[in-house]
């Protein structure tokens, strides 16, 4: 589903199970769906396979290198997700240094401190409700490493619903999970102009009560 989309960029709302890049069997890529309509499109962010939300396509060099430059910066990126368990705070901040492992293993893991290979990550969560069995929560993303809340939740104890590779207990239905990049604040690449963007939620009905909610957006603490 289209976004947002004109000569400089594209953004896309990335349904679960859908890769962002071209997979290994070359198939099921949401780049390569929106390149037989739109051409050369050069990607600027990228969501798990599982994750759900906003994702973003240059269809320039410069419109990539601006939109990159403003995602490690200025740019707002809010998710919504649903965990298992209460935080401790309801809300606050995790830092940590993560440290990524693809030889066969595709996690990331939470480090102690600074090391060789890892990578400083910093986010702000805010407790919006609950449902029967689930705490929802709105995530404040300011880094973007890999698996980045996946790992940081589940280090204090908070699963995403589905996340079996990082401690949920079961798996959801068509293989995604219960996390969703659901708005960025951006400035266009070429006239400067602010842009909040918006992706619906994804066939999920956890997030879809989360989203009804009309408790998002949060204020976050700093």
């Amino acid at each position: 589903m289209i976004i947002f989309a004109d000569e400089y960029f594209i953004a896309a709302n990335k349904k679960p199970g859908v890769f962002s890049a071209k997979g290994k069997d070359g198939k099921n890529s949401i780049i390569e769906n929106l390149s037989k309509e739109y051409g050369q499109l050069y990607p600027v962010n990228r969501l798990d396979a599982p994750v759900s939300g906003i994702i973003l396509f240059a269809r320039t060099q410069k419109a990539a290198d601006n939109l990159s430059a403003q995602l490690g910066t200025t740019a707002e990126k809010r998710y919504v997700c649903a965990v298992d368990n209460e935080p401790e705070e309801e809300s606050g901040k995790l830092e940590n240094f993560l440290l990524f492992s693809g030889k066969g293993i595709n996690k990331t893991y939470v480090k102690k401190a600074s090391g060789k290979n890892t990578k400083k990550a910093v986010l702000y969560y805010n407790r919006i409700c609950r449902t029967d069995n689930f705490v929802i929560l709105e995530i404040l993303l300011k880094t973007g490493r890999k698996h980045q809340i996946r790992a940081q939740l589940s280090e204090i104890g908070c699963h995403i619903r589905g996340d079996l590779k990082y401690g949920a207990k079961r798996s959801n239905k068509g293989g995604g999970i219960s996390l969703h990049a659901y708005s960025m604040k951006i400035k266009h690449p070429e006239t400067g102009e602010e842009l909040n963007l918006f992706a619906p939620p994804p066939e999920d009905p956890v997030i879809q009560f989360a989203m009804d909610s009309n408790l998002l957006p949060s204020s976050f603490k700093k």
